[in-house]
């Protein structure tokens, strides 16, 4: 196989900080888009798994249904792989919640991604809240 070439490491980063936009401005068909049909998407006991398109939807549409506030910041970025599959590790800064009365969580995503048709998608990203 072969390794993980300078446009995929921008391609994958690009592809994590799409992730936090589509998130934090309530465009979930795209944030949809971003993963392959059978991912995962977990941030454990206290948002829940989400597994394939149809958790992937429950999950957006819960969202929407909510409409908090959010903005998501990943940071320190590492990404390890070959030019078909790939490990990515990062920080991640969430600020949610109504003016006045946001809160603020840290934390890390551990994302396991694939190239299909010449484009990154994630296949399983895991949210670990740590404060």
């Amino acid at each position: 196989m072969s390794q993980l070439t300078t446009d995929d490491r921008l391609a994958i980063r690009e592809l994590l900080a799409l992730y936090c936009h589509c998130l934090d401005q309530g465009r979930f068909d795209e944030l949809r888009a971003l993963f392959v049909p059978d991912c995962r998407l977990d941030f454990g006991a206290v948002f829940g798994v989400y597994e394939g398109a149809d958790g992937l939807a429950r999950f957006t549409d819960t969202l929407a249904k909510v409409g908090i506030f959010m903005r998501h910041y990943t940071t320190n970025v590492v990404i390890r792989g070959d030019g078909e599959r790939a490990h990515a590790d990062s920080y991640v800064l969430a600020i949610t919640g109504p003016s006045g009365s946001r809160n603020i969580a840290t934390g890390r995503y551990e994302d396991e991604l694939l190239k299909v048709d010449g484009r990154w998608r994630l296949r399983e990203r895991r949210a670990i809240i740590e404060a």
